[in-house]
Parts: structure tokens; sequence; C-alpha cells
């Protein structure tokens, strides 16, 4: 009987070593699930819920001009080191640039440009920035002349003779369907010239931000 009692008392306590043991690993894996789990919560946290019929569509900004999740144009500009400011994109001169990602979706910006450039600019300087018969190829222009200049120049006008011939381009410093809009348009002509974006009308674009919706609306108010 004593012998009896000796083994199974032997037997309770490997039972309970093994289930300490056992006890000890699961919490070592919880521990180190925590972080992830976390990480995966913020994660869902952050991303809109497809199936929620208020979520933010892609592309979209939050009042104060962030990006909200998902926008590719913005990962975009940031991966490049394009800085937002004063509601459009800026290279580290100040100076408007197109952000185009590899499925044609634009900033805004671009996106307005090119609706306001075959408004205005289309009618001489040909569809998609690509020039005619008396007006030069704008996607042409841009690859040699700066941010300034092409301000100046649709600002002030142009007169050029070209074998005998003038070609004259009119001031539109006055118009505010163009003035309002020329950085828009600038970008748009930039990414045409630097063949970011192919001729048509672009795959998509991100919301307006407050910045440039007031902007716009104090121009031409």
């Amino acid at each position: 009987m004593n012998k009896f009692i000796k083994t199974l008392a032997v037997a309770l306590i490997t039972v309970g070593a093994v289930g300490a043991a056992a006890a000890k690993e699961q919490a070592n894996s919880s521990a180190a699930a925590a972080p992830a789990a976390k990480l995966m919560q913020v994660a869902e946290d952050a991303a809109p819920n497809p199936d929620d019929p208020n979520a933010p569509p892609p592309g979209s900004r939050k009042p104060d001009g962030d990006a909200v999740y998902p926008n590719p144009v913005s990962d975009l500009a940031k991966k490049d080191g394009i800085k937002f400011e004063d509601g459009r994109y800026r290279n580290k001169d100040g100076d408007p640039v197109p952000v185009v990602t590899k499925d044609y979706m634009v900033d805004w910006g671009t996106w307005n440009g090119f609706r306001r450039y075959h408004d205005a600019c289309h009618v001489c300087h040909g569809p998609n920035a690509l020039g005619s018969t008396f007006a030069p190829a704008l996607a042409d222009s841009l690859k040699t002349i700066d941010y300034n200049t092409f301000i100046a120049t649709v600002s002030s006008g142009k007169r050029e003779n070209r074998g005998g011939t003038d070609f004259v381009m009119p001031s539109f410093g006055e118009d505010k369907n163009i003035m309002c809009y020329i950085d828009d348009i600038y970008s748009y002509i930039k990414a045409r010239s630097l063949g970011t974006l192919p001729p048509g009308r672009p795959n998509g674009r991100e919301d307006i931000s407050p910045d440039a919706k007031k902007a716009a609306d104090d121009c031409t108010g």
C-alpha cells in the first residue's frame, strides 16, 4: 500500500510539472502575440471598413487636409519626398508638382488642371498638350522652361516671329478662368511633359483639400 501511495505521488508531481510547463509556455506565447495583435488592431482601426456605407472613399481627405487611408497619391508623394503644403504638392522650391501613380491616379491639382486645360487651352495648344499648326506643344515647352517663366508667359502673353510669321499668345492675366487655376494647369502640363501621364483622362483622383478649395473660392469669388 505504501508503495502504491508513493507511486501515485510521483505521478501527481510529474503531471503537475508538465501542466506548469505548459501553462508557462502558453503565457509566453500570449505575451509574444499581444504586441502583434495590438498592431493588427491599430491597422484595422486606421483602415475604413469596406462594408461601412459611411466609410470615406479611397483618396479622400479629412477636414484638416490630411489624406485618409487609403490614398495612393499621398503615399507616393511621401515616398518621393514631395511635401503637401497650402493645398497642393510642391517640390523643394515650392513649385507645384504632379503626383501620378502607376495606375494613373493623380492628385487633385493635376486632375483639375486636365479639366481646365481642355476647357480653355486645348483649342490652340491641342488636346493632351500636344500642340497644333499655330501653337506649340506645351508638353515639349515645359521640358525647357521653368514654372516662373510659364506663369509669366500665360499672364503677360508672348509674341514670336517664325519665318516672317507672327505668332501671338494673348495675355490671360485678367482672366480668372485661367489664372485662378494656373497652378493646376501647370501641374497637368508638367505631368504630360514628364511622361508620367499618358494622353487622355486620368484614371482617378484624390479629393480636393480644404485649403485648395478655399483658395479657388476666394479667387473666383
